[in-house]
């Protein structure tokens, strides 16, 4: 019986084929691992730029933080509009429209302040329940409003602010900070307030 021989055929081309189509296949399986193991960080949106009544606040904090801790001084910024409250009883003399020493300095912060743009500004006079009646003015109406104009008047004489930009109220003692029942709460609501408003 004889054996019928097959020959083997030697294709060394194609163990090198094989071999790199298997380098090629591991390749694309670590690109592909890679590339899904990657996180991508959520884009960091740039930090909102301050508008103009949180710079003038920032620095007005700055400038009287003594009086803002002691409480003579409240400012508060939001979205366009600055919001400043002070007296406890000294922004002014007693019975008088005639600015203190300690008004008159925060009134010259806030005139270098507001000299170069075109916010509005309003003035707002307050007093405390207890009635006054003098030769010059009839009763707490007449003082609220007085102080409040005196503020613009120290604003438009003192900075040039124009008066287009200004604008006077009194509240005498109708809307108050505390109850009117101890000194130191009427000396809460003998008070300025002044809002300063920027275009949008």
């Amino acid at each position: 019986m004889i054996k019928e021989e097959r020959a083997t055929l030697s294709l060394p081309w194609a163990i090198t084929f094989a071999d790199m189509a298997l380098l090629l296949l591991c390749f694309f399986i670590m690109l592909t691992t890679m590339r899904s193991n990657t996180v991508t960080a959520p884009a960091q949106s740039a930090p909102a730029a301050q508008s103009s009544a949180e710079l003038a606040a920032a620095e007005l904090s700055r400038r009287f933080s003594s009086e803002i801790a002691e409480g003579w001084l409240r400012v508060n910024a939001q979205n366009s509009i600055l919001n400043i409250r002070f007296g406890t009883g000294d922004a002014f003399d007693s019975g008088s429209d005639e600015i203190t020493y300690r008004t008159a300095k925060l009134l010259n912060a806030i005139g270098e302040t507001l000299a170069a743009n075109d916010a509005r500004i309003v003035v707002v006079g307050h007093t405390d329940d207890q009635p006054i009646s003098t030769g010059r003015f009839r009763d707490n109406w007449d003082l609220s409003s007085a102080r409040a104009v005196s503020v613009i008047r120290e604003l438009i004489q003192r900075h040039g602010i124009a008066p287009t930009r200004l604008e006077a109220k009194g509240y005498a003692d109708t809307r108050p900070q505390a109850p009117n029942y101890s000194e130191w709460n009427r000396s809460l609501n003998r008070r300025i307030e002044i809002e300063i408003i920027w275009p949008r």
